[in-house]
């Protein structure tokens, strides 16, 4: 048998029709009762491309050899070489769907699997307290250093146990001062995360008394402020005007708190043991003080269920030594990195189950796509077929060129994801914990190697069992049944890929709702031009009374500075994340422990409400007047008068805080004043019941300077050189403005929101393109009976309506299942939405009427190029 053509393409790659013609060759010598072997090593002679007759060979025969893979992808290759187009949409289409999900999951990796930086991190826990009184939905709350002290003594679960608090303090050196990101804890600290100082040592448990002023410095701050010198051991360092001793340096490596800024300097309790006069109570003594975050270390035998019933045990035998301070208080144990990582799970997943959903649209696009491809390779695929491959063998050629798609998408996917990583971060909210660490790395790439596999399974199976078992097929009438079995195959990929669009779409729409409700939240103030700092006043210069003399004078100096309106302080500052909750009595109220009232509570500079134009819709504002020796005073907010003065004037009515500065009795207070609800916490809260002091009254933290300026950027300077003049050594921090605190409010949602929408958009676009190949092919597919139809005597109109009801019906179909699906999944959703139902009818009918025009855009194109054909020339090609 002669083999024309051979030679001169003997260099080059050949057409699909030669090597059919090598294999026949090869096949008929075979049928003639030819060895195999000396078939082909007769072809080999009569070709001379030794190569080619091995490949072609063993493509048809289906030999089992060490090299088998490589051939196939070598041909693979090959074959979508020979169609860019085809290739470079589907390599594109993976791209973006592998990509999205790498990028999202290295987030996710880095923020809720990797662990914490410590040694046998899963041992660590998180101890918080618990309000299990009637109505508080069993708060959990922080600790008191009492508190504390009595779990670290009783505890037999817990290795061991530490407390602390983040601060911040005023270090000077060398004539110049600045703050540095601190912390206060318990001698425990290092022990308990199981650290070991890179110099010195740690903390010592008698250096927890009062007086006992050491610190241990990170090793940033040992290179920045000492030169790496290593005989900082001992030597003092000055901290808020006192000096501390360096006892030890940490490790390079060791941040900690983890979630805030993490501190540069660790000093021991002995901080709040100290007291400014001979007759008060130091905080390490005040059990209803809960200011503190405790984490322990269970022991190698513990769980976390025995560690929660033995403190449960120890709170309720508390609740029972002290009821004035510790009844109706629990404990919740609960993994360190689950505390730290808090709510932030949940919207992370949704947003990985989104990208998922994206990637999953792009595969089912991929497989519609190679259904249509693989009908145009019939001839091929019989071919093979009939020279003896199995079906087995051609299932495998054909999942091979998926898999090759599929890396070549992923290679790509991983270029577009560590493009997407730092935009990623930058819209997450800063307080996330692990962002600084996101990253490509081992973990992701076997995440992306993994999805890139699956991706070519689910959408190269399916084509290729069809082509499979489309070549199996042998008479024209088994080809007739199949080609409507493969139209209604893709049919249901259109649907199936519209429901998972709708979803997408669904959830986006009712998280725009919710963020753009939540935008027009009035937070109860006005942000705007008002600028805030903070700064610290030692407690060894400045008493109690030399604090609020400070604030008096600090603040009139700024109130005259040209440029700023108005000045004042408060702390806390609304929607800063700080809330201070103290107890209250109310004439003729009840005084039992467990009948104890608490509301938010803040302290307040004569004219803060205006400054913020807060209003007062009751009584009076703080004056001058209402200092340290005046009448006691307060000022509640609505929500307070609501509900603990109903149908009652609240002016003139007393209550009782929780609040002791320079008396051993806590004063009876005169309301004076209601103001409007503000949101304190977040701008998705409701205003909850507070009341307010004024400053000179219950000074018991560091006031937040707030200043209102038609120059922000210049009011920062202005408030740092009046601090200069009146103490050089203070320094200024958190400088912010309130628009900044607004906007930390709504990050959370709003990057949710952000990246849910952009999902959502590209599942559409995605699904537009899907629907459109589909009609586009069908079309194609059916140019004869357009052509019969029109010859026939049907208009252009009637074609163009007949082809857009079979798009419209498809759309149609995937949106009932789409919005049953949605009508489930977005329950997920109902914890981020606000003043949005997750089954909001406006949604899912902006989202119906949405994808509906965009099914007749996507069907339009094809059903007019329907109408344009030529009945003569569809009549003739058949």
């Amino acid at each position: 048998m002669k083999l024309p053509l051979w030679r001169r393409h003997q260099d080059s790659e050949l057409d699909e029709e030669i090597r059919a013609h090598l294999a026949m060759a090869i096949a008929d010598r075979v049928d003639r009762g030819e060895d195999r072997d000396a078939a082909e090593r007769a072809v080999r002679r009569e070709f001379g491309n030794v190569a080619l007759v091995k490949e072609v060979t063993r493509d048809t025969w289906g030999w089992v050899g060490l090299d088998e893979l490589s051939q196939d992808v070598h041909y693979a290759c090959r074959t979508l070489r020979k169609s860019p187009g085809f290739t470079l949409v589907a390599v594109l289409t993976l791209a973006l769907g592998i990509g999205a999900n790498t990028a999202m999951f290295s987030v996710i990796n880095a923020v809720l699997l990797r662990p914490l930086p410590f040694p046998t991190p899963e041992r660590l826990v998180a101890i918080s307290g618990v309000d299990l009184r009637p109505g508080r939905g069993a708060t959990s709350l922080s600790a008191s250093w009492p508190d504390f002290f009595d779990f670290r003594a009783r505890a037999r679960t817990l290795e061991h146990v530490t407390a602390y608090r983040a601060t911040g303090v005023t270090m000077t050196s060398g004539g110049r001062s600045r703050y540095v990101p601190a912390a206060v804890s318990s001698a425990d600290l290092f022990a308990t995360l199981g650290v070991q100082p890179a110099l010195g040592r740690v903390f010592r448990t008698d250096e927890e008394r009062a007086g006992a002023d050491v610190a241990v410095i990170s090793d940033a701050l040992w290179r920045s402020e000492f030169g790496a010198d290593p005989a900082v051991l001992g030597r003092t360092v000055t901290l808020n005007s006192r000096a501390f001793v360096v006892v030890g340096v940490a490790p390079a490596a060791f941040h900690f708190p983890i979630g805030v800024p993490a501190a540069d300097i660790w000093i021991t309790c002995a901080e709040d043991a100290r007291v400014d006069s001979p007759g008060d109570t130091p905080m390490t003594q005040e059990r209803g003080a809960h200011f503190l975050q405790i984490i322990g270390r269970l022991v190698p035998a513990a769980s976390l269920s025995s560690s929660q019933r033995e403190l449960e045990a120890i709170a309720e035998s508390l609740g029972r030594e002290y009821p004035d301070e510790s009844a109706n208080r629990s404990v919740r144990v609960a993994p360190q990195l689950d505390a730290l990582v808090g709510d932030t799970s949940k919207s992370l997943l949704v947003l990985l189950a989104a990208v998922g959903c994206v990637l999953l649209i792009a595969c089912v696009n991929l497989a519609n796509l190679l259904l249509a491809r693989g009908a145009g390779r019939g001839r091929e695929i019989e071919l093979r077929s009939a020279l003896g491959a199995s079906r087995l063998r051609i299932v495998r050629q054909l999942l091979t060129e998926s898999a090759v798609l599929a890396a070549m998408g992923s290679a790509i996917g991983l270029a577009v994801a560590y493009g997407s990583i730092a935009l990623l971060v930058h819209l997450a909210p800063v307080t996330v914990r692990g962002l600084d660490e996101v990253r490509i790395d081992g973990p992701v790439l076997a995440f992306t190697v993994l999805i890139a596999a699956a991706s070519a399974l689910v959408f190269g199976l399916m084509p290729a069992l069809q082509a499979a078992g489309r070549a199996s097929a042998a008479s024209t009438a088994t080809r007739s049944t199949q080609a409507p079995a493969q139209r209604r195959l893709r049919n249901v990929l259109v649907v199936a890929e519209t429901a998972i669009s709708v979803m997408l779409l669904v959830a986006a729409g009712l998280l725009l709702r919710s963020f753009d409700r939540l935008l027009r939240t009035r937070p109860g103030f006005d942000p705007e031009h008002v600028v805030t700092a903070s700064f610290r006043l030692p407690d060894s210069r400045y008493p109690y009374a030399r604090q609020i003399a400070f604030y008096e004078a600090f603040f009139s100096d700024l109130a005259g500075v040209p440029g700023i309106e108005a000045a004042g302080g408060a702390r806390p500052l609304p929607l800063s994340g700080t809330r201070y909750t103290i107890s209250f009595q109310l004439p003729g109220g009840s005084t039992a422990p467990g009948d104890r009232l608490s509301a938010a509570f803040g302290m307040v500079s004569p004219g803060y409400f205006r400054l913020l134009r807060i209003p007062i819709v009751g009584g009076r504002d703080f004056t001058a007047a209402d200092n340290d020796a005046a009448r006691r005073v307060v000022i509640v907010n609505q929500a307070f008068a609501r509900q603990y003065f109903p149908n009652v004037n609240p002016i003139g009515q007393r209550m009782k805080p929780g609040v002791q500065t320079t008396e051993k009795e806590t004063p009876w207070r005169e309301v004076v004043g209601v103001v409007g609800d503000v949101r304190q916490q977040a701008l998705s809260e409701a205003a909850a019941p507070a009341y307010f002091i004024p400053y000179p009254q219950g000074l018991i933290s560091p006031l937040a300077i707030v200043v209102r300026s038609n120059d922000p950027t210049g009011a920062a300077e202005n408030i740092r050189h009046t601090l200069a003049r009146h103490d050089p050594e203070l320094s200024l921090y958190d400088v912010k403005t309130m628009d900044e605190y607004l906007a930390s409010s709504v990050a959370t949602p709003r990057f949710q929101t952000l990246l849910l929408a952009v999902f959502a958009g590209v599942g559409l676009a995605l699904t537009a393109i899907g629907l459109y190949g589909v009609m586009a092919y069908g079309v194609a597919q059916r140019t004869r009976e357009f052509g019969i139809r029109l010859a026939l005597g049907a208009r252009p109109g009637e074609m163009l309506a007949l082809v857009m009801r079979g798009g419209l019906g498809l759309v149609g179909a995937g949106l009932v299942a789409g919005v049953v699906g949605g009508a489930f999944a977005t329950r997920l959703l109902a914890g981020a939405l606000y003043g949005v139902d997750p089954l909001d009818p406006t949604t899912f009918v902006g989202v119906a009427a949405l994808l509906i025009a965009v099914a007749m855009f996507a069907s339009y194109v094809p059903a007019r190029r329907a109408t344009r054909v030529d009945p003569m020339l569809a009549l003739r090609t058949e």
